[in-house]
């Protein structure tokens, strides 16, 4: 199911329980891309602290003795308040209220450590960092990654059809993702979602950013020699490659590479670790030859943005987001919703990682994620 302007659902439903959040274990799901909106009051919920090796100092002040992704070992960092504000804006803040954003599980963490800095889980405490289930546009950055990797920065940069299908500017546009489903392979998934139409690029929006399925989808079964994986097959691959968790799966009958993985927050906490630690080649190329994807920002070079609903002028880079809410080069992570509400980020400075787990069928279920999740951030940031 893509989030194009032709499939959207206006459908909202009219209740909801505590456990909205459904964690789902299968792998033969739709792929699901992106959404938007958010706000409302706070319910406290249950949250879990686990925080670095802490010394106290002659003064009584509490320090961590982990380091951050700089690689300056021993650099003690104070994390009591900033864990402590996390906290109170993950269960007090407007922006992730529970009648709004049902229960979710937030953790925050650094490159080095091998457990979250902070985490929690809001609600019912129905979502936890194992809750597995489909991640939709969280997958972008997964295959993004990998492209990378294989093919090298230089290639990337200086191959257009690599440099722009990575930044969705190809014109391998007009995917409709519900015709990937069932299918076995990547190339049959191409195929069936592009109605056999695979063959050359919409010259309408070749050059434009258009938020669309289609791109990562040619990349993979034409650029990357694809074409004939099947899901456990691409599950091999992105593991002996970017060395990927084996709690990612590709979805068996709807191999789609813009969003078709299942995992959990803590499968998805390694990947982004190996990315701050520079273990991946995109790791030291966050942001790289990052285009406007917000209309009003560059007009007549977007075609559909998601980002429309926040109204921020975001830029994309390499199959991930560079958020940035007031422009003017400012940036404020590196990171890359889905539209069920799995929101993994990076902070500016690449120090540390955050991730808002759960999963909303609700239409707007992505931008409620990046307005908590930036609030639980925010918090964090200020207060270390």
């Amino acid at each position: 199911m893509s989030l194009s302007s032709k499939t959207r659902s206006n459908t909202r439903s009219n209740t909801r329980s505590n456990a909205r959040v459904l964690a789902v274990a299968g792998s033969m799901a739709s792929a699901i891309i992106l959404s938007a909106c958010g706000g409302g009051s706070a319910t406290t919920g249950s949250t879990t602290v686990t925080s670095p090796p802490v010394v106290t100092s002659n003064n009584g002040s509490t320090t961590s003795t982990t380091s951050g992704s700089s690689g300056n070992t021993g650099t003690a960092t104070t994390y009591t308040a900033a864990i402590n504000a996390a906290k109170n804006a993950a269960n007090t803040d407007a922006l992730c209220a529970h009648d709004v954003t049902g229960d979710f599980y937030w953790e925050i963490g650094d490159a080095n450590s091998s457990t979250p800095i902070a985490s929690g889980s809001t609600g019912a405490a129905s979502v936890d960092a194992q809750s597995h289930f489909n991640i939709a546009s969280a997958s972008k950055w997964i295959f993004g990654a990998y492209a990378v990797e294989k093919k090298g920065i230089d290639k990337v940069r200086s191959d257009a059809s690599l440099a722009d299908g990575l930044r969705f500017m190809s014109g391998y546009t007009g995917m409709n993702d519900d015709g990937c489903v069932g299918k076995t392979t990547v190339a049959a998934c191409f195929n069936g979602g592009m109605n056999g139409k695979t063959s050359e690029p919409d010259p309408n929006t070749v050059g434009k950013f258009n938020y669309d399925s289609g791109h990562d989808q040619k990349l993979a079964a034409v650029d990357l020699g694809l074409g004939n994986f099947t899901a456990a097959q691409i599950d091999t691959e992105y593991q002996n490659t970017i060395g990927l968790s084996r709690g990612f799966n590709m979805a068996a009958l709807d191999p789609l590479m813009a969003g078709g993985e299942f995992a959990s927050a803590s499968d998805y906490a390694q990947f982004l670790r190996k990315i701050m630690r520079r273990e991946l080649v995109i790791g030291s190329y966050l942001g790289d030859n990052a285009v406007c994807a917000l209309p009003s920002a560059c007009p007549g070079k977007v075609g559909y943005s998601p980002i429309t609903i926040l109204n921020e002028p975001w830029t994309y880079s390499y199959n991930h987001w560079v958020e940035s809410q007031y422009g003017k080069g400012s940036i404020d992570a590196y990171s890359s919703p889905g539209k069920w509400g799995f929101y993994p980020w990076i902070s500016a400075d690449k120090k540390y990682y955050g991730i808002v787990s759960r999963h909303d069928k609700d239409l707007g279920a992505y931008a409620v994620s990046v307005k908590c999740g930036r609030q639980i951030r925010k918090a964090f940031m200020a207060a270390l």
